[in-house]
């Protein structure tokens, strides 16, 4: 079982940003916003880029297109919100991931932690209890829920094999590894 980080390419693709606080932001942890979701206006960052599937806008919120949401809309269901942006320039999503799993195996993670040696600050190795993943196409871990969403192997197959542009996964776990 592979498990990836889900990552857009900021580099080469058109970029949306929106004038939203920071707090409004850093509410996106997880928690449904659906019930209360407005769509929020974003616009281009650069005008000399082309959009892709998935442009950027916060690492931790996934935005995608119309096109994308449509090949991935199983794969999403269950796991994270559709939230429509108002966007002059085409058709975009929010993907607000809701499926946060306490699904780390700590003894054979390695991470740093804080002063007060219980919350982590940031993982350097991340390794996963299988049985709390398996089946689970796009999550968010309960120690980082305002960081990149991590997907499996059939997320990220679907995107290479429908030929979705501007996705970028790195490879967070691998567990053939190890073993």
């Amino acid at each position: 079982m592979k498990i990836w980080i889900l990552d857009c390419d900021v580099d080469h693709y058109e970029n949306l940003f929106w004038k939203k606080d920071v707090d409004y932001i850093q509410s996106f942890n997880g928690t449904e916003k659906k019930n209360d979701w407005k769509p929020v206006r974003v616009q281009r960052m650069y005008r000399n880029r082309k959009f892709s599937n998935t442009p950027g806008l916060s690492p931790h919120l996934p935005v995608f297109d119309k096109k994308a949401v449509s090949i991935l809309d199983d794969l999403l269901k269950g796991n994270a919100e559709i939230l429509p942006l108002e966007c002059k320039e085409g058709d975009f999503y929010l993907i607000n991931v809701t499926n946060v799993i306490d699904c780390i195996d700590y003894e054979k993670s390695v991470y740093k932690t804080f002063n007060d040696g219980i919350r982590i600050m940031r993982f350097i190795k991340y390794v996963f209890n299988e049985g709390n993943i398996n089946g689970v196409d796009l999550f968010k871990i309960k120690d980082e829920p305002l960081k990149r969403p991590f997907v499996s192997d059939k997320f990220r197959k679907r995107v290479v094999e429908e030929e979705l542009q501007g996705f970028i996964f790195e490879l967070a776990w691998d567990s053939e590894q190890e073993q």
